[in-house]
């Protein structure tokens, strides 16, 4: 007979069936798990990615721009402070009769009619008279009680030095910006910058000495503050917030404090180092209008606020715009989002858990596949085998060859139709006798 193709061969249709009911439930159940496992992921993602935000919005954020608040509130206090400092100093008893006997005696040696530069070299050593040593022991008082002022001193209405607590590079202040600023509007407040009689990044506060019996003007004082308070604000903000610094920039963007450099000399007011200038998406936000908030940079959170404007200083500083710093606080994200690190931990492990899924379900499928053939393969033989005997059996019978016999023993169905073919064999065999026996008598 023609041999049939394997597919269409019962052994086929058995090993067929037989894969298929093993590996479809398998397949079904595998891909359920992992769908399922796969629809816990991303919804631990999403409540992850919430998670942070609501962090980051409610928490970190709000934190570092309120800390940020505080420590411009906390400069701003101060430097206001220091501010009504020189005010009051400016106008002690001591202060006013040393400004006024400065003027009779700078009158007396003729300095009254001399040019600048005639009294600049006449006082090439000297910078001062040293008419009233009393005024010079109440500002050394003043500025030992406050160690951020690195010098102080006055001039009578002439600009000429009166007293002092360091020797300054001129006898004659009255050419310089300050003086006339301070001596026209009563009060000046300048920029950061290098003093070189003090040797320190300073501030000057410049205020003008007015006699409020006589409403007369007397002279000015100036006393240069030194910019290691602002340092010390910053260091104490950025002790408070843990992994961060805190940095304090000047209004045109140079660093006047920076702990994560532990405010490194080769940085502070350094115009290479201008945070105006960078880049950087969160610095450019940082200096926009907003006058407090914060942004998510680049590894790290970063809080920020500005200084008071005139509305604070009005009270004691007409017409002072205020300093217009920027105090940026800043934590790395791996810290500030520290509280929802066990839920990344818990999404990695979603993660490798569907990783691992896939992995176990291909390792199933092939094992099933391969028990399903194994299995497949010897049921189809043990049903096909005696299927096939039975098939030559009848081939033979038909060919008039009954000699042949054939024994199954499986107890089964299989064995009933042995069993049937045996009978229909014998059957055959006993007739095709009689039909011989017949011929051969006649």
């Amino acid at each position: 007979m023609e041999q049939r193709p394997y597919s269409k061969s019962l052994r086929g249709k058995i090993t067929n069936r037989t894969l298929f009911i093993g590996i479809a439930p398998v397949l079904l159940v595998g891909l359920f798990s992992w769908f399922s496992l796969n629809q816990l992921t991303s919804s631990a993602n999403l409540q992850l990615d919430k998670s942070r935000a609501e962090l980051l919005d409610s928490v970190v954020g709000n934190n570092l721009s309120t800390t940020s608040a505080r420590i411009v509130s906390e400069l701003d206090s101060f430097m206001l402070e220091r501010i009504s400092d020189v005010i009051v100093w400016a106008s002690a008893p001591i202060i006013l009769q040393a400004a006024k006997s400065a003027a009779e005696a700078h009158e007396k040696v003729g300095l009254v009619d001399q040019s600048i530069d005639e009294i600049e070299a006449r006082f090439k050593t000297r910078k001062s008279l040293n008419v009233s040593p009393a005024a010079n022991r109440f500002l050394i008082q003043q500025i030992r009680r406050s160690s951020h002022f690195g010098e102080v001193f006055f001039t009578d209405k002439n600009g000429f030095n009166t007293a002092l607590t360091n020797p300054t590079s001129d006898f004659v202040q009255r050419d310089e910006n300050w003086w006339k600023t301070a001596w026209e509007n009563g009060i000046s407040v300048g920029e950061v910058e290098f003093d070189d009689s003090a040797n320190i990044w300073s501030i000057d506060i410049s205020v003008r000495i007015d006699d409020p019996a006589s409403g007369k003007s007397l002279g000015v004082m100036k006393a240069v503050l030194g910019v290691s308070l602002i340092q010390e604000v910053a260091d104490r903000g950025a002790r408070d917030i843990s992994g961060g610094t805190v940095t304090v920039v000047s209004r045109g963007g140079q660093l006047l404090a920076e702990t994560s450099s532990k405010h490194a000399k080769n940085r502070i007011m350094v115009d290479s180092v201008n945070l105006r200038t960078s880049n950087d998406a969160a610095m450019q936000e940082v200096f926009s209008s907003r006058n407090k908030g914060y942004v998510l940079g680049t590894g790290n959170v970063l809080g920020y606020a500005k200084s008071a404007g005139p509305e604070l200083y009005r009270t004691v500083v007409s017409r002072f715009p205020g300093f217009n710093w920027s105090v940026l606080v800043q934590q790395p994200t791996s810290i500030a989002l520290a509280p929802v690190e066990g839920l990344s931990k818990v999404q990695t492990s979603l993660q490798s858990s569907k990783q691992q899924m896939i992995i176990i379900l291909f390792i199933v499928v092939i094992a099933v596949f391969m028990l399903a053939f194994f299995v497949a393969g010897v049921l189809s033989r043990a049903i096909t085998r005696p299927l096939l005997d039975l098939r030559e059996l009848a081939d033979s019978v038909s060919k008039g060859d009954t000699s042949r016999t054939i024994t199954v023993n499986s107890d089964d169905e299989i064995q009933d139709v042995a069993q049937a073919f045996e009978r229909m064999r014998t059957s055959v065999s006993i007739i095709m006798k009689r039909i011989k026996d017949m011929k051969a008598a006649s």
